[in-house]
């Protein structure tokens, strides 16, 4: 029967390890404040830019919102399988350049009405497919970048730093386009494109640190990536 000394020393890391893999940093944090700055801010405020662009009530706007929902979980099983056809890097920066450029097409399109429905409204549920989809590489990926003595805490350390989005997403949001109103986008129309440019740029930022700066780790076991970790350390 295997034993705990089978296993090999036991390594001790201090949290200040993180900052010895400067590329895992910089990838997963801020490959996470990116994806969740962006998404957080078009879930807040969403509900309420539909009741102010499209006169729907507010229960219409929430009904409209399944949509979103539907194309994230579309994108999730989706993005699930991109990462294994065409690399978790590559995935990484489809996701950010998918969501942001929609993002902002959607801004400019907050008006436009296609066959006698919103494009914003659609275009906000294909931005939501690579933004939410995504998450199904953000959160994985985040530990896969590590050493394996430090996923844990890098993996933690990431999803924590981006949780800075749920604040920054709508906030900032706010400032950008003057409104007093923090959690109602109580602005002038032609000031949304401005916002989803804000927005837009969160997830360009993702996708640029993904695909630029991204470690491959498809196929790669522990021990490979332990190995090239070191390398760099």
């Amino acid at each position: 029967m295997p034993t705990a000394s089978d296993a090999g020393p036991v390594r001790v890391s201090n949290w200040l390890d993180l900052f010895k893999y400067p590329r895992s940093l910089i990838v997963s944090w801020l490959g996470n404040a990116g994806a969740q700055t962006g998404v957080y801010g078009i879930t807040l405020w969403a509900p309420s830019l539909f009741v102010l662009i499209l006169k729907v009530s507010p229960q219409e706007a929430s009904k409209m919102l399944i949509l979103l929902s539907v194309s994230g979980f579309i994108g999730r099983l989706s993005f699930s399988y991109f990462s294994e056809l065409i690399g978790r890097r590559n995935a990484g920066g489809l996701l950010g350049f998918g969501a942001g450029l929609m993002t902002i097409v959607a801004g400019y399109n907050y008006d436009v009405m296609f066959m006698g429905v919103s494009a914003f409204w659609l275009l906000l549920a294909v931005a939501f497919f690579f933004a939410d989809g995504g998450f199904a590489i953000v959160g994985p990926y985040a530990a896969e970048v590590w050493p394996s003595h430090l996923r844990t805490s890098g993996m933690g350390s990431a999803y924590g730093f981006g949780g800075i989005g749920k604040i920054i997403g709508p906030v900032g949001l706010a400032l950008i386009v003057g409104s007093s109103n923090y959690l109602k986008p109580d602005v002038p129309l032609p000031e949304i494109p401005h916002a989803f440019v804000y927005l837009g740029c969160w997830f360009l930022m993702a996708g640029a640190v993904y695909y630029f700066l991204g470690i491959e780790t498809r196929g790669k076991s522990i021990e490979q990536i332990d190995r090239e970790l070191a390398v760099t350390a």
